[in-house]
Formats: C-alpha cells, sequence, structure tokens
C-alpha cells in the first residue's frame, strides 16, 4: 500500500507540473495575440511645417492730414469712405483773421514799392550830380543810405506777406493723393490748432498687411516671402493667403512672454477684409513635395513592453515573419523635414511599406 501510495503521487505531481506548463505556455501565447498594432503606409506626398500665429489687419499705407494753422472750421467736404482725388478740397477753417493780415501786409507792399521807387530815382539822380561835381560826396552817400533803408524794409515786408498768403494757403486743406477717407477728425465750429490730425487717407483698401505676433521659439524659422494663411470670424470658411514682408528684431515683452512682430503683405481684391480686423494665422515655414515620408507617429512609438521609441531616427515596420515574438522590425532612418503630420524619409523605407504608429498591449487583432 504504502508503495502504491508514493507512485500515485509521484505521478499526479508530474501531471500537475506538465498542465501548469501547459496553460502558462497558452496564456503566455494569448496573451501575445491580444496586441494591438496599427500600420500606416510609406507614401510620396507633401510635408508641410507650419506655426500658428494671430493678428490684426490695417491697411498698407495710411496718410495722416495735420493742420498747418490755427482757427475754426469752416467747412468738411468730404465724409468717411469717399473716394477723393489729388487736390481735391477737403475742408476749410476760417480765414477772416487771415486775410485782413493779407490786406494789409498787401497794402504795405505797394507802399513800400513806391518808396523803394523814389529812392532808387533820388539815387540815380544824386550819382549824376556827383558826377557832375554838383553835390559832396556826403550827399551821394546820404542817397545811397536811404535806397539800402527804404531797400531792406521792402524785403521785410515782402516775407511778411509771403508768409501772410501762405498761411492763407494753410486754410483750404486739399487730399495730397488719389485716395478714400478713412477717418474724418473735424466738424464744423471745432477749433484746430498747428498739427492737430483733420483726416486719414489710404491710397487703396485693395493692399492690407498682417501683424503677427510671434513666439521667440519660433521667430528663427520666420522668413521674408514665406507664405501665410489666415482667417478672419467675419468669414470663416474662407482663407486669405499673403507673404511674409518683414521680420522685426525689436521685442515685445507681455507680462514675461517675448514676442516679435512680423509684417505680412496680403491682396484685398474683394475688399472683404478691413482694417482692425483680428486674423488667425499659419505661416508655411517649411514644404517638401513629392517626397517620401511617414506618419510622426511612426517616429515615437514602440512595441516594447513599458517604454516608447525616444529614438526618433528610428521606425518598426511590418515583417510576413516574426521576428522573436514580434510582428515588425525595427528599422534606422534618415529623416529630413518634420511636418506638422508626417516626416520626410530620405532613405531605409520604400514606398508602399508598412510601418508601425500605435501599439496597444491586449488591444485586439492587428490591423
Amino acid at each position: 500500500m504504502q508503495k502504491i501510495t508514493k507512485k500515485k503521487i509521484i505521478v499526479f505531481t508530474a501531471v500537475s507540473v506538465a498542465i501548469i506548463v501547459f496553460f502558462s505556455l497558452v496564456r503566455s501565447c494569448s496573451k501575445g495575440s491580444d496586441n494591438k498594432y496599427e500600420y500606416a503606409e510609406v507614401t510620396v506626398g507633401t510635408v508641410v511645417k507650419t506655426i500658428s500665429a494671430t493678428g490684426a489687419l490695417d491697411v498698407a499705407k495710411t496718410v495722416n492730414i495735420l493742420s498747418k494753422t490755427t482757427g475754426i472750421i469752416d467747412a468738411v467736404h468730404v465724409d468717411f469712405n469717399q473716394e477723393v482725388k489729388k487736390g481735391q478740397l477737403l475742408a476749410t477753417v476760417d480765414a477772416t483773421e487771415t486775410d485782413q493780415r493779407l490786406s494789409k501786409t498787401a497794402a504795405q507792399l505797394e507802399s513800400i514799392k513806391l518808396e523803394l521807387n523814389i529812392a532808387k530815382e533820388d539815387l540815380e539822380t544824386k550819382k549824376s550830380m556827383f558826377k557832375d561835381n554838383l553835390i559832396s560826396e556826403k550827399g551821394m552817400e546820404r542817397a545811397e543810405y536811404n535806397y539800402r533803408t527804404v531797400y531792406l524794409k521792402y524785403k521785410q515786408i515782402m516775407v511778411d506777406y509771403d508768409v501772410t498768403r501762405e498761411q492763407k494757403s494753410y486754410t483750404r486743406i486739399t487730399s495730397p493723393i488719389n485716395g478714400i477717407i478713412m477717418a474724418v477728425k473735424i466738424s464744423v465750429n471745432s477749433p484746430v490748432v498747428i498739427n492737430a490730425p483733420l483726416f486719414v487717407l489710404a491710397p487703396s483698401l485693395k493692399k492690407m498687411v498682417l501683424t503677427i505676433s510671434v513666439d521667440e521659439s519660433d521667430i528663427g524659422l520666420i522668413k521674408k516671402d514665406e507664405n501665410v494663411f489666415f482667417t478672419v470670424s467675419a468669414f470663416p470658411n474662407k482663407t486669405f493667403r499673403g507673404k511674409i514682408d518683414q521680420v522685426r528684431i525689436n521685442p515685445v515683452i507681455k507680462g514675461g512672454l517675448v514676442t516679435y512682430e512680423s509684417i505680412v503683405a496680403c491682396e484685398n481684391d474683394e475688399l472683404l477684409l478691413k482694417p482692425g480686423m483680428t486674423a488667425t494665422a499659419t505661416i508655411e515655414v517649411g514644404k517638401k513635395e513629392k517626397v517620401l515620408r511617414v506618419p510622426n507617429q511612426a517616429l515615437l512609438v514602440s512595441p516594447l513592453e513599458g517604454q516608447s521609441d525616444t529614438d526618433t531616427t528610428t521606425v518598426w515596420r511590418k515583417t510576413e515573419k516574426i521576428v522573436g515574438t514580434l510582428p515588425v522590425e525595427k528599422v534606422k532612418v534618415d529623416s529630413g523635414l518634420r511636418g506638422d503630420n508626417y516626416t520626410e524619409i530620405k532613405k531605409n523605407l520604400g514606398k508602399g511599406e508598412r510601418v508601425l504608429i500605435r501599439f496597444i498591449k491586449g488591444g485586439g487583432s492587428g490591423k
């Protein structure tokens, strides 16, 4: 009895170990088959890298008309949005006092002209008499002195007259360009002083500028003539475009953040854009066309348990046969432009090959 019992124990133990090993193997295989692998094809296409920014629109050029005289606005002949021609009368300043000064100076000028003519004739006569020894040298000198004195008075009054006449011209405010009235800053009977703003004109609304703020971490990528695409809230479904015209080096510091202004030149042929509109812009800082590419996720994912792939120069390529316990193999690649969605691949991958873009442990069957 005792021998039979030992034999049974040995057999039972061996069977138990075999069962445990069998179920462990089954569990291990089942566990591996539950892993989920998602793939994407290596394709030929475009790789684009962009930067986002916001900014405000304005007309490309504006002309500020300032007052050159003091007085009261007598009349305003134009209004907002009105097209004007160069030299067109925009407004007038009351010129009553200027007209009075001009009349007074004109009368003084006529009077001094007569005095000057008399002094000149007297000088010519004295010169002739002195030549014939009919007057002394002192008498000749007095005639010359008198003429110079009258001539200097004439020059001074002439200056006063020219200044007053110029001031008279300042009471007529005219347009210096062909353009559109953007702003009217005066009204009838309002007082103005020298250098007071009167009007703002724009040569055209068909050329606009967008001033965008670019973060300091991105400013190194912004270059002249890069393409910019932007939208405004007034037309959310329409995309406008422009080009970087200027990258300013002067920093703008607000709340500890450093940004740099870049100027985007854009066309406004449909006159949809208005000055002051806020725009959300995308700057195209890199673009490669007809290149081999893979989704960016392919350079970040790893099928190894508990870790992601920190080496962004490798991808995991799908294989026909299981490599070890994995259906993928690690491939070192030579990458180029890393865009928003895709990365350029220069070698070690071919069009149509499939690369791993997502790995979920125990997620089901692979795609």
